[in-house]
């Protein structure tokens, strides 16, 4: 094999590796027309009377979604638990979030929420664990 017919096979695969690469570069790509998945943020308040947990979606078009949730609270004879599955919430959005408000039987007690919020297509899109409890008060040396 000589020298040019060696560089013309050489020259050859190199047109033909840029033209495949070319080709995979160069394609048209569809645009994004699915929606984003939603994203939460939550917020929680607590108050002498009660505990108020939001979930903000970072969204102001309004959507529904539904959530699945565990609550426990401290009570003065022993904890309770509450869960609830497949609440639906409608029209949420930034302005309007998913509110929890949880009563407190005593300022004192602990209220902690388990939560997993979905889109209607059932995709998870937030799942938290809040708890609220008082502050461990420190002692102050006479």
């Amino acid at each position: 094999m000589t020298t040019t017919t060696t560089m013309r096979s050489v020259f050859a695969c190199l047109f033909i590796a840029a033209a495949l690469l070319s080709a995979g570069c160069t394609g048209e790509e569809e645009p994004f027309t699915g929606q984003a998945a939603t994203e939460f943020r939550s917020e929680t308040s607590g108050y002498d009377d009660r505990v108020e947990f939001r979930f903000v979606p970072n969204s102001d078009e309004p959507g529904t979604y539904s959530a699945i949730y565990t609550l426990e609270r401290d009570v003065s004879w022993g904890t309770t638990t509450e869960t609830r599955e497949n609440v639906r919430y409608e029209d949420i959005s930034r302005a309007s979030p998913i509110e929890i408000v949880v009563p407190r039987e005593a300022p004192l007690g602990r209220v902690a929420l388990d939560i997993e919020i979905r889109n209607a297509a059932g995709d998870v899109l937030h799942r938290s664990r809040t708890s609220v409890a008082p502050a461990t008060p420190v002692p102050i040396p006479p």
